[in-house]
């Protein structure tokens, strides 16, 4: 997960420039930048899927990933740190898309094999799964802006309870036990509790010109919500 960092300013803005000192008009406004970001991230990934299942190469991710699953899992993790470095650089805009964009396509190739399993089973909970992800979020967004609170203080208990699901998650890879639908439950609740923190983030301690970090926080929260949230659906329809 990306943290935030009170100071973080990529573009060098002055304090007043925090969305937390605009106008609700000037906050809606940098928050619907941000959230054009996400969508235009999310179409990226949709298209970056469409080819990998027209190409068939969503069935060989499903195989590699069912047998070297705790490999994959820190492959995509050192990538997926070094994307969200770029997109929170100050060197510049096409590094910080770069990273935007880098970080897309691993969680791509993260999403696949779950998508490529949902397909085979019912199809039509890939879109449920993004219609309770979109309600959830945009709940939640309209909550942290319209109240104007700052929920800094869950961060170290966001990052506690991911250490503990990754360990968990690792655990499970070595010993070869289930996780099963709980584990998928802990995860739902975590990401909402991060979307509360990064869009509190995003209000109070980003510049309002620092869209693309923005976006990334927030995108890198949304999509595994997605997937956890399909992840659920599926073990209920199986039910």
């Amino acid at each position: 997960m990306s943290q935030p960092f009170k100071n973080f300013d990529p573009y060098a803005a002055p304090a007043d420039m925090f969305a937390i000192d605009a106008q609700l008009s000037q906050r809606l406004g940098f928050l619907r930048k941000v959230y054009a970001h996400v969508f235009g991230a999310i179409l990226l990934m949709v298209g970056i899927e469409a080819l990998l299942f027209s190409s068939g190469l969503n069935i060989a991710l499903l195989q590699f990933m069912g047998q070297s699953w705790l490999i994959s899992l820190i492959v995509f993790m050192a990538v997926s740190w070094f994307a969200e470095r770029l997109a929170f650089s100050g060197a510049s805009a096409m590094a910080q898309y770069s990273g935007l964009a880098l970080y897309v396509g691993v969680q791509s190739l993260i999403t696949a094999p779950v998508l490529t399993i949902a397909t085979l089973t019912n199809p039509n909970l890939i879109g449920q799964a993004g219609f309770i992800t979109l309600a959830i979020t945009g709940g939640l967004t309209l909550f942290v802006v319209f109240s104007k609170s700052d929920f800094s203080f869950m961060r170290n208990a966001l990052c506690l309870a991911s250490v503990g699901l990754f360990v968990l998650a690792v655990a499970s890879a070595i010993f070869g036990f289930t996780l099963g639908l709980g584990f998928a439950v802990a995860m739902v609740v975590l990401m909402c509790g991060y979307i509360l923190y990064q869009t509190s983030a995003v209000l109070h301690h980003l510049p309002t010109n620092a869209h693309v970090a923005g976006a990334l926080m927030l995108f890198s929260s949304i999509v595994t919500l997605f997937r956890e949230v399909l992840y659920i659906l599926m073990k209920l329809n199986d039910d």
